[in-house]
């Protein structure tokens, strides 16, 4: 496999990134109806994307995942992180868990939290991120609130 680079994204990959994640979210069995439910939540503007930090991963020329940051230091929240559905597992999710991380920590932030979708969470903790609660985000649904703290010089 060749080699992954990450870079910042450009305003006009916003329907790139929108379908990217909305395919991720697929991966793990969602009905559709829940899915169209959640479109506008599985969405990114090329508006966020000019005024925000999103970085993708690209492969070949490729997008194949992508994470956003927002918050202003010390306390952030890490928006998104998606990966195409065949770069789960692959170590792609790592390399962009650990470049958000120290592209937060080079930014001044202390504290990162993040929504995780259940499926994900097991991963997260693995990064090192601990679960400091939960989040109802519909009648019977709820998404485990996870942080990771950095340690400052």
């Amino acid at each position: 496999m060749n080699e992954v680079c990450l870079r910042t994204a450009e305003p006009y990959e916003a329907g790139v990134l929108t379908a990217l994640t909305r395919r991720s979210k697929a991966h793990w069995g969602y009905p559709q109806a829940t899915l169209d439910r959640m479109a506008g939540m599985l969405s990114i503007s090329s508006a966020t994307i000019r005024d925000g930090h999103v970085v993708v991963a690209e492969r070949d020329g490729v997008v194949t995942g992508y994470y956003q940051i927002t918050g202003e230091p010390p306390h952030g929240e890490l928006a998104d992180l998606f990966l195409e559905p065949e770069a789960i597992g692959t170590g792609l999710g790592r390399t962009l868990w650990e470049h958000a991380v120290d592209s937060a920590h080079s930014a001044g932030f202390h504290t990162l939290t993040l929504e995780s979708d259940p499926h994900a969470e097991g991963f997260y903790l693995r990064m090192g991120a601990e679960r400091i609660g939960e989040r109802e985000v519909a009648p019977g649904r709820t998404l485990p609130v996870l942080r990771v703290a950095f340690h400052t010089a």
